[in-house]
């Protein structure tokens, strides 16, 4: 009976198929819809986006539907000032921010890395700056900032007789933009840098000091190489985040005075409200490749201090 039960129902291509066979095809199964999430909510935006940017289109004028420029839009960022200065100042702020969020991170992190009393307080307290929401930073310190009302600039005016107005000077509105992104994120990078730290030996230090090294040949020649990989990576992180910033600059500032403090990201909002998309699309390539260019240098810097995955 069993003999002919097998011979009326032969068995399945499925069940001829080996155990890594079986494998893959469970696994491909399993992977599919991830992909397909992924292949939805970020390849197909991309190619629209990139297909956008090679045309004009306004839905409220181009009632045909996008027309055909080929490169007219990037053509058209090479001769718009608001896009050049925001370029510019986006640089200007990643640069400045990330630099500052990794030294003073460090910073912090040697401090709550030391043996004191309360020092689990301390860890959570370093924190609050970077809970509090971005927004309500923004707007708490264009109050602060004020000509008028602030405390800041009364605080300057008083201890040191600086007499500065931050959000009207052009310069001074970039400098206060930075400094909030930077008193905003070095907790974090505090937070990511002091994980590092307490996976140093000990070891390492005491067999320095019997060398005779001080505090500075310690930092330069144990911390900040066996960092090297949490450094590399905090800091494509903090770029990469920051590249694409906007409720600080828009909320604080508005952009001003002027365009000083536009970023990429409030010129491609500006653009898509105004139903630019092929233009706006244009801009977010820009971005694309700039995203791209940092990626590569931080491989190359992967590479080049052997930072393992």
């Amino acid at each position: 009976m069993a003999a002919q039960s097998r011979a009326a129902h032969p068995p399945g291509r499925f069940s001829r198929l080996t155990l890594r066979q079986r494998f893959y095809i469970v696994a491909i199964l399993l992977l599919l819809p991830a992909v397909a999430l992924r292949v939805f909510t970020a390849f197909y935006p991309f190619l629209q986006t990139a297909y956008l940017s090679l045309h004009k289109y306004n839905p409220a004028f181009d009632h045909n539907g996008p027309v055909f420029v080929g490169l007219n839009n990037f053509a058209r960022i090479g001769s718009d000032p608001v896009v050049q200065a925001s370029i510019g100042f986006t640089i200007l702020f990643v640069v400045g921010a990330t630099f500052f969020q990794l030294t003073l991170g460090l910073a912090v992190a040697h401090l709550l890395n030391a043996a004191f009393r309360l020092r689990y307080l301390a860890r959570a307290l370093v924190l609050i700056p970077w809970a509090i929401p971005m927004a309500v930073a923004a707007l708490g310190f264009r109050w602060m900032f004020d000509d008028q009302f602030g405390i800041i600039p009364d605080l300057l005016r008083t201890i040191f007789g600086v007499q500065a107005r931050w959000l009207i000077d052009p310069n001074n509105s970039k400098l206060a933009v930075v400094s909030v992104a930077v008193w905003k994120s070095t907790p974090f990078v505090a937070l990511v840098l002091l994980a590092g730290l307490q996976g140093i030996g000990r070891d390492l230090y005491e067999a320095a000091r019997v060398d005779g090294a001080n505090a500075w040949t310690c930092l330069f020649y144990i911390t900040i190489p066996m960092l090297m990989p949490i450094l590399i990576t905090t800091g494509m992180f903090m770029i990469v985040w920051q590249l694409a910033v906007f409720d600080l600059p828009f909320l604080m500032t508005g952009g001003g005075p002027g365009f000083s403090t536009t970023v990429i990201a409030q010129k491609i909002y500006l653009e898509s409200n105004s139903l630019n998309y092929g233009y706006a699309a244009s801009i977010s390539m820009v971005l694309v490749g700039i995203v791209a260019l940092v990626g590569v240098v931080g491989l190359y810097l992967f590479r080049r201090f052997d930072v393992s995955a």
